[in-house]
């Protein structure tokens, strides 16, 4: 019997199609809903964000099969000290990342402070699993699909959409759209206070 422990006992436990369900809400539904409540627009313009993080949570997928097959692994990889250290390098770079970025909006922080370190700490307890008990076809494909995210990121970063709110002139839209959401609350607020007066 093995005695998983963190990430691995999660995946193992789950069905794989809670753990995709789960994946997706936390990668891409929180985001969407987040802008579209605070900014009034939902969008996400970054490949490396819609495709890149698709690619890594293909990458969780294959580690939860594995673990689910029952293989063996090292006693390392199941010392929860090794976890603890994987969530805590997670959760520094999105503190870090947080930090130098300051980004303004809702949905760049969940960004930076849960899908970041959430994928930083998958990444560093399951990848392991993929190359010790994985298939030849399972770490080309790990490989690949780690190797496209690297790349969107690169081509984000050098296109700018990175810096989602100004592409292709959506920070000047948007800035406009959270004007009039503010002028509207004004607006509202007066309505009520004036009539409170009135009574």
């Amino acid at each position: 019997m093995n005695n998983y422990v963190g990430s691995h006992w999660v995946l193992n436990a789950l069905p794989i199609w809670a753990t995709a369900l789960i994946m997706y809400v936390l990668v891409q539904g929180v985001l969407f809903v987040l802008r579209d409540k605070c900014e009034g627009l939902y969008y996400n313009t970054s490949y490396s964000a819609v495709l890149g993080d698709g690619a890594l949570v293909v990458v969780l997928l294959m580690a939860a099969a594995i673990l689910q097959r029952g293989s063996a692994m090292p006693e390392w990889l199941q010392n929860r000290n090794y976890h603890i250290g994987a969530l805590l390098s997670g959760l520094m770079l999105g503190v870090v990342w947080l930090i130098r970025d300051y980004p303004e909006q809702w949905g760049d922080r969940y960004h930076h402070l849960v899908i970041a370190p959430l994928l930083c700490y998958f990444g560093i307890t399951l990848v392991p699993v993929i190359f010790k008990n994985g298939t030849k076809v399972e770490i080309v494909a790990t490989i690949c699909l780690v190797a496209v995210w690297a790349v969107l990121c690169v081509y984000d970063a050098k296109t700018d959409r990175l810096n989602q709110r100004n592409y292709h002139g959506l920070g000047n839209h948007l800035n406009s759209i959270e004007f009039s959401i503010k002028k509207m609350r004004w607006n509202k607020m007066s309505t009520e206070s004036t009539y409170e007066e009135q009574r």
